[in-house]
């Protein structure tokens, strides 16, 4: 008798085999993050790091600059609640090379400790109302 081998939780049965992050990384126009309590980022997908003009690993580690973005991530985790459909603006880089605002409709959850339901931090989820041009 034999046994199937163990299924990887963390890749899903695609060909090639794809993790979660591979997933989330191609998303067609969902921007992706996950901070901690200090809004330093976790995670964040290719897509965001594009839209920011930085790489993820100039962006992972490190504190989310945006004070008015950081704010509703105190404010959702202080209430233990999501913050769903919200309507706000993010600057990202503008072709001609200054700064402009897009309008993006963000989804923000609740990111809790494995196994407990200890808040430890945020997951930010958005797409962009407009496409950047």
């Amino acid at each position: 008798m034999t046994v199937a081998p163990a299924l990887d939780p963390a890749l899903l049965p695609t060909v090639p085999p794809m993790s979660v992050a591979d997933v989330l990384d191609r998303q067609d126009g969902v921007y992706w993050v996950a901070k901690d309590a200090n809004s330093v980022f976790l995670w964040v997908n290719q897509n965001f790091a594009d839209l920011v003009g930085m790489s993820k690993s100039e962006l992972i580690g490190h504190q989310d600059s945006r004070a008015e973005h950081v704010a509703h991530d105190k404010e959702v985790m202080a209430s233990g609640k999501p913050l769903l459909n919200f309507h706000e603006t993010i600057a990202v880089p503008s072709k001609e090379g200054g700064m402009v605002n897009v309008d993006i409709v963000t989804q923000k959850g609740l990111l809790r400790a494995l196994g407990s339901k200890e808040i430890i931090g945020i997951t930010v989820c958005f797409s962009l109302k407009d496409p950047v041009t």
